[in-house]
């Protein structure tokens, strides 16, 4: 069966014309270059990301161990990301996780869990310390903010002399995420992590940087922390500012168009911290009251009561009445005993008073003075501008210098138009596959319709061939082949087939066609 197949397809191919075969031998390779593309499309398998922001000595780990697990990989991203088919990320993460290639080449703790013979006290000190600052990396990194992280701990040798006993310190280096900051509490934090880690490590020796060489906390002694607060003082007066900024920025946009106005607001805050105590007598009620009263008559005259206190110089006298030509005394006094009331106020100023505000407002173009007065009454509004503490509103216009916006709108633009291209490119390649199987669809049909055709010519050429004379040339060969004994009805056939050779040519067309 399969040889007599392929001769009959031989002979149908050496009948084919020669644009024929030539259409029939592209619509095949069409048809396996489309079959090709599409069983890759549809059964290539789906590689996503295994882990990603690689360094290179970490990333050729990562390689390494698939390459011993057997597990195909691509790179991306220039080599900081490791792609794995979808259906094998899981296992390969677990078995990398346990096989410590993803803690970033570092051993913890886990160095230790083999006994070594013959190990120095130095060595171990040296490991201990490899195994406490792979520890705190491991915890720190778990910050959502924290990308990678390096600690490096100084541990001092203990001394039986205290005065040569030097404090321990430690270095912490960070690696923040893209487009995420560190707030002040989570810094303090990882120092609070380090100095409970270390035995006798204060927080002042601690020091916190990040790759770009901020010092994110530093408190080396009372110099360090005066430092430090004036940092903190310097952050809280640029955030006020900035929100100012902001305000000003949003309300210009609305007003004069996105990039049209520059704000810059400068806060002259006072940090110090100051405390009034204010004490006012207030009038209380009485408490005692004497009252003395004296009279005297005598004919002495004018003078003083007789005794020693008035013929002392110095000594106060009081008037005496007199009546007629005798004398007479009298005195009157009245002493009141009040309780005094105080009244006491305490007045504390919280650090980050506002002294002064200047705002400086640049335009873009040249705009007229009724322009500049409302832009600076808008200001003024939107700041709490107050005339009496100082405050100070300068609004400028120039020409604003828009040749970098309009290069980067320009790469971006060239950039979607890149992209675009691509994704032209693919949808033309799609087409394009699906225009080849169209091709190859409509080549089989065609082919089918000429071998359809063709036997339909052969079979009316058989017909025609078919003819009366044949049919009395087959009457004749088997009268002549017929033996003697040959009966009647095979001669009343016989002279049937001479009277109506087209009718038994027809009957004989029907036998042939049934066998």
């Amino acid at each position: 069966m399969l040889r007599d197949l392929l001769a009959r397809l031989g002979a149908r191919w050496q009948a084919l014309a020669p644009v024929q075969k030539a259409l029939v031998v592209l619509g095949g390779a069409a048809l396996l270059a489309t079959l090709f593309y599409l069983g890759n499309l549809a059964f290539a398998p789906r590689y996503v990301p295994l882990v990603t922001r690689l360094d290179p000595e970490t990333a050729g780990a990562v390689v390494d161990q698939l390459k011993a697990m057997k597990v195909p990989y691509r790179l991306a991203d220039q080599g900081n990301t490791v792609l794995v088919p979808e259906k094998q990320v899981y296992e390969a993460r677990m078995k990398l996780a346990s096989s410590g290639v993803l803690t970033g080449g570092g051993k913890g703790f886990e160095l230790f869990d083999q006994t070594k013979l013959g190990v120095t006290d130095f060595v171990q000190q040296v490991d201990y310390q490899r195994a406490l600052q792979e520890e705190l990396r491991r915890t720190i990194v778990q910050l959502e903010e924290v990308e990678q992280a390096r600690v490096h701990l100084v541990l001092p040798q203990k001394s039986v002399f205290l005065e040569r006993q030097t404090p321990p310190s430690a270095s912490v280096v960070l690696k923040l995420k893209p487009g995420r900051e560190l707030q002040p509490e989570q810094v303090r934090g990882i120092v609070s992590l380090v100095a409970g880690s270390v035995e006798g490590l204060k927080p002042e020796n601690v020091h916190v940087i990040d790759t770009r060489g901020r010092v994110l906390f530093e408190e080396a002694g009372p110099e360090g922390a005066v430092a430090g607060q004036a940092l903190r003082q310097q952050q809280v007066k640029r955030e006020y500012e900035r929100e100012l900024e902001k305000r000003i920025q949003a309300m210009l946009e609305r007003v004069l168009g996105p990039g049209k106005a520059v704000a810059m607001v400068t806060a002259d805050l006072d940090f110090s911290q100051q405390e009034t105590r204010t004490v006012t007598p207030t009038p209380g009620a009485v408490v005692s009251e004497q009252t003395v009263t004296e009279r005297s008559e005598g004919g002495a005259g004018p003078g003083g009561v007789p005794g020693t206190a008035t013929n002392i110089p110095g000594t106060p006298t009081y008037p005496a009445g007199t009546t007629g030509g005798g004398g007479t005394y009298s005195r009157d006094e009245t002493v009141r005993n009040y309780q005094v009331g105080t009244t006491e106020q305490k007045t504390v100023q919280p650090p980050g008073t506002l002294r002064r505000l200047s705002a400086a407002v640049v335009v873009d173009g040249n705009p007229d003075p009724v322009q500049e007065q409302r832009i600076r009454d808008v200001v003024a509004g939107a700041i709490g501008f107050d005339a009496n503490r100082g405050d100070q509103i300068t609004v400028s216009g120039m020409t604003f210098d828009t040749s970098l916006q309009r290069q980067m709108e320009e790469e971006a633009a060239q950039a979607e138009a890149a992209r675009r291209e691509r994704e032209r490119r693919q949808l033309m390649l799609a087409a394009a596959g699906a225009g080849a199987f169209l091709v190859v669809l409509l080549l089989a049909l065609l082919v089918r319709f000429i071998r359809a055709r063709r036997r339909a010519t052969e079979e009316e050429a058989e017909e025609e061939i078919i003819t009366p004379v044949r049919v009395e040339e087959l009457a004749r060969v088997q009268e002549e082949e017929r033996p003697p004994e040959v009966d009647a009805k095979q001669q009343s056939l016989r002279d049937l087939a001479r009277e109506k050779p087209e009718e038994v040519a027809e009957i004989i067309r029907v036998w042939l066609a049934e066998e």
